[in-house]
């Protein structure tokens, strides 16, 4: 093994020092807890983990996009089912052209009639 020289010079610190690493390396949840100590702080001090919480707070924002889009396109297939059936172009065609079926009565109203009531 191969020891830094401030460890050398003092010999005496060597085998207590491998004597504590072994006591350590014989106990599994102390090396546990080690691995796991270092594993977050490396994790936190690097950056991965704000960088990890913005792509789930991304993909959130994705998926709630994705659920308003699939909502609108449940409308939109609705509305298109809706105007492929025979009763609702019949009732645009009467609403926005002012179309009438035949044998429908139609009334006309005067504009001039109203005024020259209100007039007298």
């Amino acid at each position: 093994m191969v020891f830094p020289s401030w460890l050398l010079q003092n010999k005496g610190m060597i085998p207590v020092l491998l004597r504590r690493l072994n006591h350590i390396l014989h106990h599994p949840l102390k090396v546990l807890w080690i691995c796991l100590f270092f594993g977050v702080a490396s994790v936190l001090l690097d950056g991965s983990f704000i960088h990890l919480w913005r792509l789930n707070r991304s993909r959130q924002q994705l998926e709630a996009r994705i659920d308003e889009g699939q909502a609108r396109l449940k409308q939109l297939e609705f509305r298109i089912d809706e105007a492929q059936q025979p009763q609702f172009i019949e009732r645009q065609a009467r609403d926005q052209f002012d179309l009438v079926k035949e044998g429908d009565l139609i009334f006309v109203f005067s504009d001039d009639g109203l005024e020259s009531a209100a007039s007298r």
